[in-house]
């Protein structure tokens, strides 16, 4: 995510137009802003977990909750998987937060001076972004390639009805549900690209610093203290 900015930047500086330099400082501010919450959003889930290793984080989220509820990340941080994908959206920069671009006051953003492939390599960069927010996000808080009630031996269903299933069988499936999984969000971020208006920049700067940040703090805080009280 850090070094998305510079990319951002040089190419603007580059340029030696002055809307692509406008462009490439809004982006900068801009993602420097939600680069911040996205970091406080996982800090609370890596907590939880006790480990940076996505494997592992995976693995921990293979179990149930209250015997129904799935042991996924948005079940014990429901709060900061929200704050995560608005500040995935905004790092992106996808509408309502594509101001380092927005087409009618900036031309095309800091990257106004490119065309053809190295346009087109900005613009791969943009949209394989959405995939990789959606898998990250599948991968944090959705449990993975994980199923309520399975597990690498079949399906195991309440009142001890089993579905056993070869190993094969298993990884296909689990295979098939994080492509599922990281489709819908994909779609998802697509959906509000249609649907939300844009904000100004100052409510977009204003939207991470005064109210998503100080909303970060506070869940981790809270799950601090939790989890403090819960290993006494």
């Amino acid at each position: 995510g850090g070094l998305s900015v510079i990319g951002a930047m040089l190419a603007g500086w580059s340029s030696s137009n002055k809307f692509s330099m406008l462009g490439a400082l809004r982006a900068g501010a801009q993602m420097i802003s939600y680069e911040l919450v996205m970091g406080l959003t996982v800090l609370g889930l890596i907590l939880v977990y006790g480990t940076l290793d996505l494997t592992a984080i995976v693995n921990h989220q293979s179990g149930r909750v209250l015997g129904v509820l799935p042991a996924w990340g948005i079940v014990y941080q429901p709060f900061a998987a929200t704050l995560f994908m608005a500040a995935a959206i905004a790092e992106n920069k996808r509408i309502p937060f594509d101001l380092p671009e927005a087409e009618s006051e900036l031309i095309a953003g800091f990257y106004t001076e490119y065309s053809a492939m190295k346009m087109g390599l900005f613009m791969f960069a943009e949209f394989i972004e959405i995939a990789i927010v959606s898998a990250l996000f599948t991968t944090l808080f959705l449990g993975g390639y994980n199923l309520p009630f399975m597990n690498d031996t079949g399906f195991h269903l309440p009142l001890d009805f089993n579905i056993p299933l070869p190993h094969a069988v298993v990884v296909l499936i689990q295979l098939g549900t994080f492509l599922a999984k990281v489709l819908l969000l994909s779609s998802f971020q697509i959906l509000i690209r249609w649907t939300l208006p844009r904000f100004r920049f100052d409510q977009v700067l204003m939207f991470a610093w005064k109210f998503m940040l100080p909303l970060c703090l506070a869940n981790l805080t809270v799950t601090v203290v939790i989890m403090w009280m819960l290993a006494r």
